[in-house]
């Protein structure tokens, strides 16, 4: 049986080397200077471009950059990893980016990204100024998180703010083809119904669903 164990687990390894995009880590572990204890892996097909000054910091734990979420579902779409001039993303545990989802840092945005959790297939994040997400945090298909409106709008001849902040919590399931807007702070334990649009904070444990996206059900639980 601890054969069988330690077979398996060396099968499994040399899959995954065979898998990757092995030149495309190796060169981007370099560039960012990842440290040795940690794990950057990057799948083909993935768009990468890293400017001067741009920083990636990976804690602990694997980041993984279009990687397929199980054996038997292979399709591979396009993912996008940028780090404009000087921005910053920090990975504190493990998190993978799935099948076409991509992560955008404008110059000097940066990004924390909590870990125990992944974005799914064609998810795009876009940080123009600063982006949260919690330890523990699901994100399904087909969302687009945006801190930034990424054009001025005027009320009174008054310009409002182009960029704010998005917070979100730990343990936060955000269904699929969600779409969260700037200046949002989504509670810890909240969940993001299907297609729904988020412009204004989340309680925590709370149900949103809508456009826009309002409370729904409270004192909720998920696993």
């Amino acid at each position: 049986m601890k054969f069988n164990n330690i077979r398996n687990k060396i099968s499994k390894n040399i899959k995954k080397i065979f898998d990757l995009d092995v030149l495309s880590s190796y060169y981007y572990r370099r560039k960012l200077k990842i440290q040795n204890n940690v794990s950057f892996h990057i799948y083909p097909k993935c768009n990468i471009r890293i400017e001067n000054g741009a920083k990636l910091k990976i804690i602990k734990g694997t980041f993984s950059i279009n990687n397929s979420w199980t054996d038997w579902r292979k399709r591979r779409n396009l993912s996008e990893f940028i780090l404009c001039k000087n921005s910053e993303l920090i990975i504190e545990n493990d998190f993978g980016l799935y099948q076409g989802a991509s992560i955008y840092l404008a110059p000097n945005a940066k990004m924390l990204i909590k870990g125990q959790g992944f974005a799914n297939t064609n998810t795009i994040i876009n940080c123009f100024n600063y982006i949260e997400i919690g330890s523990g945090t699901y994100i399904s298909d087909d969302v687009r998180i945006q801190d930034s409106d990424n054009h001025a709008v005027y009320e009174n001849g008054i310009a409002k703010e182009i960029s704010k902040p998005i917070i979100i919590g730990n343990h936060v399931w955000i269904g699929k083809n969600a779409l969260i807007l700037k200046g949002v702070t989504i509670g810890d334990g909240a969940i993001i119904a299907a297609s729904s649009v988020v412009v204004k904070d989340v309680p925590a444990k709370t149900v949103v669903a809508g456009n826009p996206a309002k409370v729904i059900k409270d004192n909720v639980e998920w696993k």
